[in-house]
């Protein structure tokens, strides 16, 4: 049970999709829910369509990249790809579940950044220059390319939103930089889930088992701004339920967390709320 607006709401009917993973239609979770407890003007927020980002799985483009230690390179290579997260999130059949999947490395040009962000102070913007004391040597010829990738990709993610989509940032994070399963990242701006989308979305992780965090040890979505408002948020795993870091192989449990996985976007295309 969870509170909003001072009444209990009941999400027992996760537990319903638990049960039923392979449904192609579940129950919608919530059939009323006031965000804010607004009594007038109320308008139904619902998902028609879930985009997935999935910027960082591949490491597509590394011989072009002209790093000053490859060797060096490539361990961080092994450490920061998001391995498999194009095939963890990415269901094999699911209508209104659409994705973009970046062809190249985060070391080559990382889709996943602003053109003006923070991250550039240091040398990891769009195209990274400096990681882990490596350097790289960015012609402008190569630059160019980077970065005509960049907004060919951010266009296509951008086409496929509307105002009623749910953008989902796929991401994994090391193990050994927490021992918290599934951490899940919302913005604080115009982007921002209700407070009860992100609770049925970690409520539904740790009725699946996972220890799950809000903004721990990562925040943020991706949300390329439109002439409309969408929602955006970020669900990152831990690497070691899903994946044997050591050797990059799938672990057993990859199957079931895909399949939960693949639940929840039904649960999430079948919710809606009073806002």
């Amino acid at each position: 049970m969870t509170k909003a607006c001072g009444k209990q709401l009941d999400i027992s009917l996760l537990a319903d999709a638990k049960e039923n993973k392979n449904a192609t239609s579940l129950i919608r979770p919530i059939d009323v829910h006031k965000r804010g407890c607004m009594a007038s003007n109320v308008e139904e927020r619902s998902y028609d369509n879930i985009v997935l980002n999935i910027p960082h799985a591949s490491a597509g483009g590394l011989g072009l990249a002209k790093w000053s230690n490859k060797v060096a390179l490539m361990k961080e290579v092994r450490k920061w790809t998001d391995w498999f997260t194009d095939v963890i999130f990415v269901p094999d059949d699911r209508p209104g579940v659409k994705c973009v999947v970046a062809d190249y490395s985060r070391f080559v040009v990382d889709v996943d950044r602003l053109l003006d962000d923070p991250m550039n102070e240091i040398g990891q913007g769009i195209i990274y220059t400096k990681f882990n004391g490596l350097q790289r040597t960015t012609p402008d010829e190569e630059q160019m390319g980077m970065m005509a990738y960049y907004y060919s990709y951010i266009k296509q993610l951008k086409s496929m939103l509307n105002e009623h989509s749910l953008l989902i940032d796929c991401h994994s994070f090391p193990s050994k930089l927490s021992d918290v399963d599934v951490c899940i990242g919302v913005n604080d701006d115009w982007s921002r889930p209700s407070e009860f989308l992100i609770e049925l979305v970690m409520e539904f992780f740790k009725q699946e088992g996972y220890r799950v965090e809000l903004n721990t040890p990562y925040s943020h979505a991706i949300a390329p701004p439109m002439n409309f408002r969408y929602d955006s948020i970020m669900i990152k795993l831990n690497k070691r339920i899903y994946l044997n870091e050591d050797t990059l192989e799938l672990l057993d449990s990859a199957d079931d967390l895909r399949s939960s996985i693949n639940t929840l976007y039904g649960v999430l295309l079948r919710y809606s709320e009073e806002i």
